[in-house]
């Protein structure tokens, strides 16, 4: 007798049918495969571009930095050599260059060095210090320039024992005679202000770079590294070598980092923000990974279907019934459909050409101007302030001209709060357009914050040299434009440093934010009060002319002298001294009317300590 089969089909399949099926198990994972590869292909687009974007914007942004301090500092070069009798006497004006040192903290020393190369100030402790070998010397010696220079990093040696550079101005006579060199030794490490806040992850860098390729700084720092030279500025071929202007993305020639780069051309530096390539292959890696995964699950959970589907079918299953099954299939795929759409949290309309909304589904993330169905089968002009609904018309028209996609920007009054919004439309096909529309209020929100710390002091919340340049600029256009005079007050707190010794540095900024306060209190809304530098103080009083100017300044004296109450019960007074400078009668430009206000400022410190 023989044995009875352990396992029998039933109803077995047909064989055309198996052959439909393989071939229809072919395909879907053919599907898979290439759905896989392009989500792949996008997801490495889409970090590489968000690499790219974020260290751009890193860059640009310790660019702005660094540019800004040096600026103040050589604005502090420039008023020095600028100063009447600088050049004229021999003798090193030692209360002005002490003045500006303590001044400013980024400088670890402020030099003056004679036309014969000896130092002039400060005095060296045996005898006059030979600096005409120096490169930053030699360039003011050998050329008139007006410009500034920047000499290279300097390692550990004599009269410095870390790192250094160098920035410097030549000073010339009415006759363009060489009379020696103002300088300002920058120690390197305090370029973190510059590079600060880069920790993004482990294997970010951040580097500030000399034209001629030496390391000056780098975030992580590491003092062994100042000085040396980077191949990929200067020892490489031309194909290989990064190209040092402007600003870009530069792949290294090795391919384990990319960076982007920005130049300061008139600083000779540059400054690279970068990365590991392998932490983008480790997210990429992790992302193919998962992907992988629910692919290989997808496909095994569709293969499963179209077999149980065949087998279904094998076994000769009622037609109604089959249609009953697929009806609720589509059903529960609509409403998985319908459920992801209430889930994004954006809003998404149908557009037809004529401009009629056909189509809403509205997330939880964006506030509505009305109810959901006030939109359905409404003309957008009938929906949408008048700009948004004309930005819209615009959008329709080059979407469905072109079929290209659309980007716009706009901000809308919502319950008395401020919305900004982001618009995106895309054709569906060329009667229909998609517009959808993401809150981005909180993104504007910090790059308004960013702005603002960029354009104030953080002590004192007052404008910060940068604003106070750019406000002083604008009255003088407008100054001139309408001939209508203005004044600037300078403004100089006298023995601030005897705080700072006495009382502490804590103690002085206490102080510093009672002074920025009262001259706040003591001036018109359209007016402008600056903290330009450490006890230094400008204030732009528009429209006003020297007789009015003086009331403000009396004001000011009489405010700053009244006693102030700092930490742990501190009481003392302080006096200022002030110096004016109205436009035109003072000065033409920015530079002239701040010169005239510094001096007239020396001036009244001189009379009152008489």
């Amino acid at each position: 007798m023989s044995a009875k089969p352990v396992l029998r089909l039933r109803y077995p399949i047909h064989s055309k049918l198996l052959l439909y099926t393989f071939v229809l198990i072919g395909l879907t994972l053919l599907v898979i495969y290439q759905n896989y590869q392009s989500q792949l292909s996008a997801y490495s687009s889409q970090i590489n571009q968000q690499i790219e974007q974020r260290n751009q914007l890193l860059a640009l942004m310790q660019t702005q930095l660094l540019e800004s301090k040096l600026e103040a500092i050589d604005q502090t070069l420039k008023l020095i050599s600028s100063y009447p009798d600088f050049i004229k006497n021999s003798a090193p004006h030692t209360y002005l260059l002490e003045k500006y040192s303590q001044n400013n903290p980024e400088m670890q020393a402020l030099l003056h060095i004679n036309a014969d190369g000896l130092l002039r100030y400060p005095m060296h402790q045996r005898s006059q210090l030979d600096l005409s070998g120096r490169d930053y010397f030699k360039v003011h010696q050998n050329s008139k320039t007006d410009g500034v220079f920047t000499s290279k990093p300097m390692l550990p040696g004599r009269g410095h024992s870390d790192p250094v550079m160098v920035i410097s101005r030549g000073l010339y006579d009415s006759n363009d005679n060489f009379q020696g060199v103002i300088a300002a030794v920058i120690d390197i490490e305090t370029f973190s202000w510059a590079l600060s806040g880069i920790s993004v992850n482990a294997q970010l860098f951040s580097s500030i770079v000399h034209q001629e390729g030496e390391v000056v700084f780098r975030v992580p720092y590491r003092n062994f590294e100042v000085g040396q030279t980077l191949d990929y500025v200067k020892d490489r071929s031309d194909k290989d070598k990064l190209p040092l202007t402007g600003e870009g993305i530069y792949q290294h020639f090795s391919g384990d980092y990319q960076f982007a780069y920005q130049t300061l051309p008139k600083w000779k530096l540059h400054v690279f923000v970068g990365e590991n390539r392998a932490v983008v292959d480790e997210l990429i890696s992790n992302y193919r990974f998962a992907h992988l995964r629910n692919s290989f699950l997808t496909a095994l959970s569709l293969m499963l279907l179209i077999l149980a589907t065949a087998w279904l079918i094998g076994r000769r299953l009622d037609i109604n019934k089959q249609l009953i099954e697929s009806k609720a299939a589509l059903q529960q795929s609509y409403q998985r459909n319908q459920a992801i759409i209430k889930a994004i949290p954006d809003l998404l309309f149908t557009i037809d050409k004529n401009g009629k909304i056909i189509d809403f589904e509205h997330g939880d993330g964006v506030p509505l101007l009305m109810s959901e169905q006030d939109f359905i089968n409404k003309h957008i002009t009938e929906t949408l302030p008048d700009f948004l609904a004309q930005r819209t018309l615009l959008a329709l028209q080059k979407t469905l001209g072109s079929g290209e996609s659309d980007y716009y920007e706009y901000e809308l009054n919502l319950s008395g709060k401020q919305h900004f919004f982001m618009a995106r439309s895309s054709p569906i096909n060329e009667d229909r357009m998609l517009v959808v529309v993401i809150d981005i209020t909180e993104r504007k929100k910090s790059e308004n914050a960013l702005q603002w710390q960029a354009t104030h002091d953080s002590l004192t919340q007052l404008p910060n040299r940068v604003l106070f340049y750019d406000r002083l600029n604008q009255a003088i256009t407008e100054s001139a434009r309408y001939k209508q005079p203005f004044c600037l007050l300078y403004i100089d707190l006298n023995d601030f440093k005897l705080v700072n010794d006495n009382y502490g540095h804590l103690n002085g900024d206490m102080l510093l934010i009672l002074v920025a306060q009262r001259i706040r209190e003591s001036i018109r809304q359209s007016d402008t009060a600056a903290r330009l530098a450490g006890d230094e103080f400008a204030i732009i009083v528009n429209h006003s002319n020297l007789e009015e100017a003086m009331q403000v300044s009396e004001k000011l004296r009489e405010q700053l002298s009244v006693g102030y109450e700092l930490n742990d019960g501190v009481m003392l007074n302080i006096s200022a001294s002030i110096g004016i400078a109205c436009y035109p009668h003072d000065g033409k430009d920015a530079d002239e009317l701040i010169l005239h206000a510094d001096n007239s400022m020396y001036h009244d410190k001189r009379s009152t300590a008489s």
